[in-house]
Parts: C-alpha cells; sequence; structure tokens
C-alpha cells in the first residue's frame, strides 16, 4: 500500500494530516459511498478507516459478517423503548400545559439550567416570589434508579432551581430505600395523575 501525507483542513477550519492510499477498487468505491452518504470528504474518511484498522477496529462493515436478525431485533427493542419514553413525555407535556394554562405559569420544555438540559421548567408566582420547578421524565426509572437520584441531586444543587420533581409511570413496587433517598433530599417523586396536585401544592 503506497502512502503519501497529505494536509487537508476539515469543515471547523482544522488542519489535520491525511494519508493518501491506494486500495482495490471496490474497497474504494465502497468507502466513497460511505463517505459521501456521511457528508465526508473522502480523504478523512478513508484516514479515519486506516487509523481504526491499526488500532484494531473495524471501520467498515462488510455485509457478510453483519448479523442482519439480530441488528434487526435490537434496533426493534430500541424503538419500542424510545417510543414509549416519548409517548410517556408527550403525555406529562399535556398535563404540564394544561397546568400552565390555568395558572398562567411560564413552561419551557428542554429548557437549559446552568448549561444543562432538562425536560421542563415551570416559573409560576407563589406568596414568596416566582418559584422554578424542574420537572424530569424518567420512564425507565426501575432500571435507572442510580441515574435518577443523581438527576435530582445535581438540580437539587442548583440555585437556579426551587423544586425538583420527577414523574415516572408507577410508584408501586418503587425501591424503598430509593424512595427514602428520594424524600431525604427533597426530590418529589409522582405520576402523571398526582403530578397536576404536586405542582399545585408547590406554588405555596
Amino acid at each position: 500500500m503506497a502512502e503519501q501525507d497529505e494536509i487537508q483542513e476539515n469543515a471547523a477550519g482544522q488542519r489535520h494530516r491525511t494519508v493518501g492510499v491506494s486500495m482495490n477498487p471496490t474497497l474504494e468505491q465502497r468507502a466513497k459511498a460511505r463517505a459521501e452518504a456521511l457528508g465526508l470528504k473522502f480523504s478523512p474518511y478513508v484516514t479515519l478507516c486506516i487509523e481504526a484498522e491499526l488500532k484494531g477496529f473495524s471501520q467498515i462493515v462488510r455485509d457478510e459478517t453483519l448479523d442482519l436478525e439480530a441488528a434487526m431485533r435490537r434496533a426493534r427493542e430500541y424503538m419500542t423503548k424510545k417510543t414509549l419514553s416519548i409517548d410517556f413525555e408527550e403525555d406529562i407535556a399535556a398535563v404540564i400545559a394544561r397546568f400552565a394554562l390555568a395558572k398562567g405559569a411560564r413552561c419551557e420544555r428542554l429548557a437549559l439550567v446552568s448549561g444543562l438540559r432538562v425536560d421542563f421548567v415551570i416559573e409560576r408566582a407563589s406568596a414568596d416570589g416566582p418559584r422554578r420547578i424542574v420537572v424530569e421524565c424518567r420512564h425507565n426509572v426501575r432500571q435507572h434508579y442510580a441515574l435518577a437520584l443523581g438527576q435530582g441531586l445535581l438540580l437539587r444543587a442548583n440555585p437556579e432551581v426551587d423544586a425538583v420533581v420527577l414523574v415516572v409511570p408507577y410508584l408501586t413496587g418503587f425501591d424503598p430505600a430509593v424512595m427514602k433517598q428520594f424524600e431525604r433530599h427533597e426530590i418529589l417523586a409522582v405520576t402523571p395523575d398526582t403530578l397536576e396536585a404536586m405542582l399545585e401544592r408547590l406554588g405555596g
């Protein structure tokens, strides 16, 4: 394989070294097609492939080595979970929108809090002044107790946040030890049917 060093600029304007190579015409055509599909220049893409091969990883997957049945099974499982998660969040969005309209509250979806994205931020007036409530949706909380707790702790420590509400599909069977941790750190766990009442209570 003949190699020739070459300097190119990528889309971000950063200069980096690429490698000119001669390869099997069929492989070259496949690499060019994949590079074009990814919106990459051919030379940088080939360089990534070479670097990956040197590190023991295959950048170009050969069709005959790909288990299509397993790939489809994993894709179906992933898309099913994704659908459930999005539908759950849409249900919560409808509850929050109804509450915000009735109470004159301001609601922002995928809001930024100190540079971090959260599902919802609700700002409403209270007897003690404006309150900022963060609402996070966790459809698969049973599989991600630690993540949900960590998110709650991170948000509760933020001075911009007055309350954190974690919405889950159910509380029956919720790990009692985890629930105690939530309560101890004032992370409010509710279900969709009790969310509106919790938001009302937080208004003070």
